[in-house]
């Protein structure tokens, strides 16, 4: 999985930064990877519509992290649609159908692990569309045959059928401030200017006018045959234990608060936790790419 791969960034801000592209480059807070609705706070200011790449993820069931189709040519058989709402308005995307991907999309390139004919779940634009933080989403996908695939700790099928999921942007991010990066890069020393700003540059880059969907109200099940993924199962234990955890640190106190003010306070009130995650996160994906070479 292809995220930073600079040889020149030192433990243990090459980790950390790993930690939070995971959270942030691939789609996303945590809590979206659990396919959860996340509140609709977003770093952009800018309420009108504006012209970003889109990067999603299926919004299966049981995947916790990661999945991958085993057949490629099965999945590409079928269709998938992103539905844009706005003010009445709607704007239709195919982003693959008859075999192939319209042009300007892409499976998310992941450069360790997969195997010839499979195909990952997630997916990415090259080309910009409109949107906004108001936005309305529809993703709809038709399976034309029985898909088996494989995660990390499950094995399974996504039967033949018309799902659809209704939802919104788990992130719009139009400019991404790197100054605290850039800051803790500094004070640590370990790396000459010069390749501090490469590395912040490619962190823009991987961030910077892109919608990230991740909210989906509802999640497709998978028909799960096997709870044995591509994780050896020393491995899987360890992160089964990791997940429950996770589990335990993410799920916040009950509060009588309204939804609304919830909503505008999370990320300060949680603020430990957007701390705390990246170093669990970043064992996970550890685990994950190692797994992922020894396919």
């Amino acid at each position: 999985m292809k995220l930073i791969t600079d040889s020149s960034v030192k433990a243990p801000y090459k980790m950390y930064l790993l930690a939070l592209a995971v959270m942030f480059a691939l789609e996303i807070p945590v809590l979206a990877l659990k396919m959860t609705k996340m509140p609709e706070t977003m770093p952009t200011k800018v309420r009108e519509p504006r012209e970003r790449a889109i990067s999603l993820k299926l919004p299966l069931q049981q995947p916790r992290f990661h999945w991958t189709f085993m057949s490629r040519e099965d999945f590409l058989s079928g269709k998938l649609l992103l539905r844009i709402f706005r003010n009445g308005q709607s704007n239709e995307i195919v982003i693959f159908e008859k075999g192939k991907f319209s042009d300007g999309w892409e499976a998310m390139p992941i450069s360790e692990g997969l195997m010839r004919g499979e195909i990952y779940f997630g997916f990415i634009s090259t080309c910009r569309y409109l949107t906004a933080p108001g936005d309305k989403l529809e993703l709809e996908l038709t399976v034309t045959k029985n898909l088996e695939g494989m995660g990390a700790l499950q094995t399974g099928i996504l039967p033949t059928g018309k799902y659809i999921s209704k939802g919104t942007y788990s992130e719009l991010i139009d400019e991404y401030d790197t100054t605290f990066l850039a800051e803790e890069l500094a004070k640590e020393g370990k790396m000459p200017p010069a390749e501090q700003e490469a590395l912040l540059n490619k962190w823009r880059e991987m961030l910077e006018h892109k919608a990230f969907l991740e909210s989906w109200t509802e999640q497709w099940p998978l028909k799960i045959t096997s709870e044995k993924g591509w994780l050896p199962d020393e491995r899987a234990s360890a992160m089964k234990n990791m997940l429950k955890k996770l589990d335990t640190e993410v799920k916040p106190p009950s509060s009588p608060t309204s939804p609304a003010v919830t909503n505008k306070n999370i990320f300060q009130k949680y603020i430990w936790f957007w701390i705390a995650i990246p170093p669990v996160v970043l064992f996970i994906i550890i685990i994950l790419r190692r797994a992922f070479a020894k396919r």
